[in-house]
């Protein structure tokens, strides 16, 4: 190769080798929102925000005849569930998803997004028998990432409110990892073997979505499974309805908390005891997921014995134990590996939104907008101290070890010109008093979470037994066999230690040497040979 041609692959210039990380979180790591209301005098809004919407805006189905309703109802399915005044919780881009009639009695649906099989088998006389009952039907987005659907109730009454809506991510580190509970032990006797198989709950297909945690094996059944636990902590059922009601949006993120906050008196952090509720929420939810599904991760050890014969074929398998040993029992231990997860619920971002228990007066802006939603809902002498309070609840928030943080920061551009962000390159720490390993992840740390989950692997242990299957006769006949072996091992031994002077000296041309060398083969040789005839050395 010329000199002035670089090689294929070098370090970089003062660069340093890559080092092996335990720490890089799970690539099923999950962002979720939690919103928290700030409880205001309803004086505080404006004379728009605390209206319903239009009654066109909503059709009141209850007066309705029932055949009228189910034909409205097919028929706005089939353009795709694009009239708001039916379908007021159905947001979805044109063209998304759309209903038609199958060749055969029935209906379909067909999306450019991936559905649930709930949501593709769903009936217009369903959804128009619920709608007579007061539920309109929602579609909206699941963890998993498929457009599913409930049926939520029209809102109680127009509560106008200021909400912070906290975006979170729940990272999964891989903690420590070893052998856990005894599955199966066998003991084979002297001269016995055994055929074993093993059966995880991996090999049926029903078993594996079973066993299916958000932790290492990321599926539909165990994202469902996860939001069903979240939902169940949380204790408001009125407020897990207004949390679909404000998803107007099919593609908006999982919604995993709502809850609310008194800040009167301008107290930093008073919405702490919100994010407390919520990430003991998740926490337990994390737990009572990974233990279902763990429990369900059973690893089965079969054998099956046979008699060794003399006669007969043997049947290979692909996994045979045998006991070589004449005079003691073999012991096997098999145990099941278990792995450790450290999980994280840190806070990532933050947006504020107005709504006032309809979907329609849902306004979402990022920080640096605050302002131009605060004109809009707020009566102009309040906004300065709605402003202050969203701030002020902003830089007091408190991490999973009751430590406080200021989590936005109002950024000066020129003069007096500045604007509101959450800031840049908020990194928390986690420490594992146990092992020492510490964590480190984006934004600030609300809840730490472990989790042990068993696996499919496992961990077998031989044990030799103690004890002597063999009289004293049987014991020095096994002696003698040894030194026998013990004696031709020496031999052959030797032998190759000969071989290897012999091609050291050719290798070498030390002819004299050779030459000794042969003469005391060819002597050794007579001498065992005379032996053999029986002469006298």
């Amino acid at each position: 190769m010329p000199n002035n041609v670089d090689p294929l692959i070098k370090l970089e210039e003062g660069g340093k080798a890559p080092v092996l990380s335990y720490n890089v979180p799970e690539p099923t790591s999950y962002s979720g929102r939690n919103f928290v209301e700030l409880k205001l005098d309803e004086a505080y809004f404006t004379q728009k925000a605390r209206k319903k919407p239009a009654e066109a805006a909503r059709l009141d189905v209850k007066t309705m005849d029932v055949s009228t309703l189910k034909t409205s109802v097919l028929s706005a399915m089939k353009t795709g569930f694009s009239d708001s005044r039916l379908f007021p919780n159905v947001r979805v881009n044109a063209g998304t998803i759309k209903a038609f009639e199958k060749p055969n009695p029935g209906f379909g649906i067909i999306s450019t997004l991936p559905l649930s099989k709930k949501l593709s088998q769903i009936d217009p006389d369903e959804i128009a028998t619920m709608m007579k009952s007061g539920k309109r039907l929602n579609i909206y987005r699941s963890m998993y990432g498929t457009l599913t659907y409930n049926y939520i109730g029209e809102p109680a009454a127009v509560k106008p409110r200021i909400m912070l809506v906290e975006t979170y991510r729940l990272s999964s580190f891989l903690g420590a990892y070893g052998a856990g509970k005894t599955i199966k032990t066998f003991s084979l006797l002297p001269g016995e073997k055994t055929k074993i198989s093993i059966k995880s709950y991996l090999k049926r297909e029903s078993d594996a979505k079973s066993a299916s945690s958000i932790l290492d094996s990321f599926t539909e059944e165990s994202a469902e499974d996860f939001e069903t636990s979240v939902q169940n902590e949380a204790s408001n059922k009125e407020s897990y309805s207004e949390n679909f009601e404000y998803h107007a949006e099919a593609e908006a993120s999982a919604s995993w908390g709502w809850g609310s906050a008194k800040i009167s008196g301008g107290t930093k952090g008073g919405t702490n005891s919100a994010r407390e509720e919520f990430s003991k929420n998740i926490s337990n939810a994390t737990q009572k997921h990974a233990a279902k599904s763990s429990a369900k991760r059973d690893v089965q050890i079969n054998t099956s014995y046979e008699i060794k014969e003399e006669s007969g074929e043997e049947t290979s398998v692909e996994r045979e134990i045998s006991n070589i040993n004449l005079s003691r029992t073999l012991n096997f231990v098999f145990r099941q590996m278990n792995q450790e997860f450290i999980t994280l619920l840190h806070l990532v971002d933050v947006r504020v939104a107005f709504f006032n228990g309809y979907a329609e007066s849902r306004r979402e802006v990022p920080l640096p907008e605050l302002d131009s939603l605060l004109e809009e809902v707020i009566v102009p002498e309040k906004r300065d101290e709605v402003k202050s309070a969203v701030i002020s609840q902003l830089q007091g928030i408190m991490d999973y070890k009751d430590e406080l943080h200021s989590f936005v920061e109002e950024k000066l551009i020129s003069g007096s010109d500045k604007y509101l962000r959450v800031k840049k390159d908020i990194v928390s720490t986690y420490k594992d008093t146990v092992s020492g390993t510490e964590i480190s992840v984006p934004g600030i740390i609300l809840a730490a979470t472990k989790s042990v989950m068993r696996t499919e692997g496992i961990i077998v242990e031989a044990l030799l037994g103690k004890g002597e299957a063999l009289d004293d006769y049987a014991t020095k006949l096994q002696e003698i066999e040894v030194k026998r072996r013990e004696a031709e091992a020496a031999k052959e031994a030797a032998e190759a230690e000969k071989a290897e002077l012999i091609n050291r000296l050719a290798g070498n041309n030390e002819k004299e040497k050779a030459q000794i060398l042969a003469e005391l083969i060819a002597s050794s040789h007579g001498i065992a040979a005379s032996r053999k005839e029986g002469d006298t050395p």
